[in-house]
């Protein structure tokens, strides 16, 4: 135990007192000036930190509330986008039964066109004929007139009459 009377453990009364007088005034030392700056440092520290929660917390709410904005504009375009497909369908349909009707329309007005200019040349061949049939049977009641008819005469006669009426037609 000799080391404890010559080594660093060696208790020497009065250096002990000093010591502790010298730790003590230190303390106070540091307790009147540095402790206070040390104090409001950590506090202000403290509170830049809450408002940085609190700053990021209500940048978390303007964040979510500008997805929530966003989402309801998207749904909005998504929504206009839609219609506007739907409009432009229906318009596309609607112009496409209008060329049909249309087309539909001229194809009849063709076709009853035709129909008249047919039944017109229908009207005039048969007024041709009639026509035809009138010159003939003079001819044929002038031809009995001149001439008295025998059963052959009248049976040719008839065949020829017959025969003209077929070209005509």
């Amino acid at each position: 135990m000799d080391f404890l009377k010559e080594g660093l453990l060696k208790t020497d009364p009065g250096l002990f007192l000093w010591t502790i007088i010298t730790f003590l005034v230190l303390l106070l030392i540091l307790w009147k000036a540095a402790w206070k700056p040390i104090v409001e440092a950590l506090d202000s520290r403290a509170e830049r930190i809450r408002g940085d929660l609190s700053n990021a917390d209500k940048s978390r709410q303007e964040a979510e509330q500008l997805l929530v904005k966003h989402k309801e504009l998207m749904d909005r375009a998504k929504a206009e986008a839609l219609e506007v497909i739907e409009k432009g369908r229906q318009e596309a349909d609607k112009v496409r039964n209008e060329i049909i009707e249309k087309a539909n329309r001229d194809s009849r007005e063709i076709v009853d066109k035709a129909k008249n200019e047919i039944m017109r040349a229908k009207e005039n061949a048969l007024a041709e004929i009639k026509s035809e049939i009138v010159v003939i049977s003079t001819e044929i009641a002038s031809r009995l007139i001149n001439k008295h008819l025998n059963p052959d005469d009248q049976k040719a006669f008839i065949e020829e009459t017959m025969n003209k009426i077929k070209t005509v037609q």
